[in-house]
């Protein structure tokens, strides 16, 4: 499993919408409003699906996200016929497919340990499920995926991370070039066209990937009878929705990659200034802490904790329909294009935007409007399923490092620490500067934001697993917590609604 599906899945007709990344094949449409897009989710919910490969549907105020299963290695024989069976609908539904606007991120542990000693950590202290022997999975298919990479034991190197993000081929030249020209840097390259790894100016690495979604090599099995392959459309892309620019410098003609394979060819691509796009101001984000604060003491919100994406609800299905039938319900509320609507084959998580723009008081009514909705049709909330994970990027405060990472996602600026996946898929990422004596001039950590009651429950089982506890406690409203090779990983309460804040 896993290459040949892949290899078949990019060889076969008429998945022109479809790109591949670490979560298997992917794709958005665009829709215009939370209703449109619940009216596609629910067929895309009817599709006939083996059990194990529910389909993964992410409605926005602007978009259905749609995955045909939960990560690139369970990709199955019937994927390919299941996407076409997706984008068939989209056209019913009169919706555009937006290829270019497809990515995925993953983060790497690096250990010098057996990954076998360090993996049961983060299993604990995510709530992930195994995967394949050396990956994580979020089980409800929200948070980032986890691998492990061993290190060589002789290396100085004892702990590290660094984040991966996948991108349509197609995109791969615009974004190198653009995030060199914010001020990163090329680390290595010999892998191009299927990775780089670049670095921002403190040091901290990424790599950008696109090998997912590759064209079929040459010498593929000849039993796979696959062909060389473009992508229809990617010179046709759609452009960026808040600046109304392409996010495509050049697209390949003739499917060989479309992406630079040095330094030299990445600054040598033209492309056009993309002005960030910004989630909120000063002003709003200091509202929104006082609304985070009326979520907390509402005493008619238990179904809402508050992660550091803002309130979150989920809502327990026996199935995928029924997910389906609460999220189309959940549209025809007043303010419904405020929401985020995540439908899985166990159950519904729908979270305010914050992300877009910060709460208002509107917002306390809607979650309350929410919630008896939820429960009128029989679904109960489960709070304890709720949880937000942000990476942090650490650097030394004359250093700017933002921008780098900005382009390179093409994340929204979040206040002034701060970067956001609008689509509310991608982990946020928080930018965390060093006091001046400290020595390490470059390090990532995994925040966690879980509710107050699965925050103890979380460190204990962590530190079951060989952690240890290295900062912060219950009454600061974080721990701080390292596995056996070193590497960090916060677990935060401190946004919840009981106990101290």
């Amino acid at each position: 499993m896993g290459q040949e599906q892949r290899l078949a899945f990019l060889a076969a007709d008429g998945l022109d919408d479809w790109r591949v990344a670490y979560c298997g094949p992917i794709a958005r449409f665009a829709t215009g409003s939370v209703r449109a897009g619940t009216a596609f989710a629910t067929d895309v919910a009817a599709i006939e699906a083996p059990a194990e490969h529910p389909p993964l549907i992410d409605v926005r105020p602007d978009c259905v996200i749609v995955r045909v299963v939960r990560d690139l290695i369970d990709l199955d024989d019937g994927a390919a016929d299941r996407a076409r069976a997706v984008s068939a609908l989209a056209r019913t539904h009169g919706l555009a497919a937006e290829p270019h606007r497809t990515q995925d991120v993953q983060v790497a542990i690096a250990t010098s340990r057996p990954v076998d000693e360090v993996l049961p950590f983060w299993r604990a202290v995510l709530g992930y499920d195994d995967h394949v022997g050396d990956d994580l999975v979020d089980p409800r298919g929200r948070g980032p995926s986890v691998w492990f990479q061993p290190l060589d034991p002789e290396r100085p190197l004892r702990h590290a991370m660094h984040i991966d993000l996948a991108v349509p081929r197609e995109l791969a030249a615009t974004r190198l070039a653009v995030a060199l020209d914010a001020g990163g840097r090329l680390a290595f390259d010999r892998e191009a066209p299927q990775y780089w790894t670049c670095a921002d100016a403190a040091g901290n690495k990424v790599d950008l990937v696109t090998w997912p979604d590759l064209p079929v090599p040459e010498d593929a099995p000849a039993s796979l009878e696959v062909l060389r392959l473009g992508r229809a459309g990617a010179s046709a892309a759609g452009a960026d929705h808040a600046t109304g620019e392409s996010d495509l410098a050049a697209a390949p003609s003739d499917g060989g990659g479309g992406a630079p394979t040095s330094a030299t060819d990445a600054a040598n691509t033209p492309r056009t200034p993309r002005t960030p796009r910004v989630a909120t101001g000063p002003a709003e984000l200091e509202r929104g802490a006082a609304m985070f604060g009326a979520f907390r003491a509402a005493s008619d919100l238990d179904d809402w904790p508050v992660v550091f994406s803002g309130p979150t609800a989920w809502f327990d299905a026996e199935s995928l329909a029924r997910s389906a039938a609460l999220a189309a319900a959940l549209a025809e509320l007043d303010g419904a294009d405020r929401l985020h609507l995540d439908l899985r084959a166990d159950g519904l998580a729908v979270r305010l935007a914050r992300d877009v723009t910060e709460l208002v008081d509107a917002d306390l009514d809607l979650a309350r409007r929410v919630s008896a909705t939820a429960h009128a049709v029989g679904l109960r909330p489960d709070p304890r399923k709720v949880q937000t994970v942000q990476v942090a990027i650490a650097s030394k405060p004359e250093v700017a490092v933002r921008p780098f990472w900005r382009e390179l996602f093409a994340y929204a600026e979040h206040g002034d620490e701060d970067l956001v996946d609008l689509d509310g898929r991608g982990p946020s990422l928080w930018f965390q500067q060093l006091p001046p004596g400290k020595p390490l001039t470059h390090a990532f950590h995994v925040d966690v934001s879980v509710p107050r009651a699965v925050g103890r429950a979380r460190v204990e089982a962590a530190l079951r697993a060989g952690g240890r506890i290295a900062a912060g406690s219950e009454e600061d409203g974080w721990w701080t917590l390292a596995d056996p090779a070193g590497n960090k990983v916060d677990i935060a309460v401190w946004t919840d609604r009981d106990g101290p804040r």
